[in-house]
């Protein structure tokens, strides 16, 4: 996985988190991370399965805030406060 790339899944899982999709995650040895969902259960994936699943988890976030299901966590909106 190039730098960006890296970058770009560390931001997706940062938001995820954020947006208590997920619980936790962090980078694991050799090259891979780990989840924590909100059973607690710990995922581990390398990080081609990561970016994966963060695109998947993303877009169904996604889907549910374009539906008006749930309402998204913007840092400094006054709409959330």
């Amino acid at each position: 996985m190039s730098a960006a790339g890296g970058e770009y899944l560390t931001a997706m899982l940062d938001v995820l988190v954020y947006e208590n999709v997920l619980v936790a995650w962090r980078r694991v040895p050799p090259g891979g991370y780990m989840i924590v969902t909100h059973e607690g259960e710990e995922v581990r994936l390398t990080a081609q399965q990561a970016g994966m699943w963060a695109q998947g988890a993303f877009a169904v976030y996604l889907a549910l805030v374009d539906q008006g299901r749930i309402t998204p966590r913007i840092p400094g909106d006054p709409a959330t406060r």
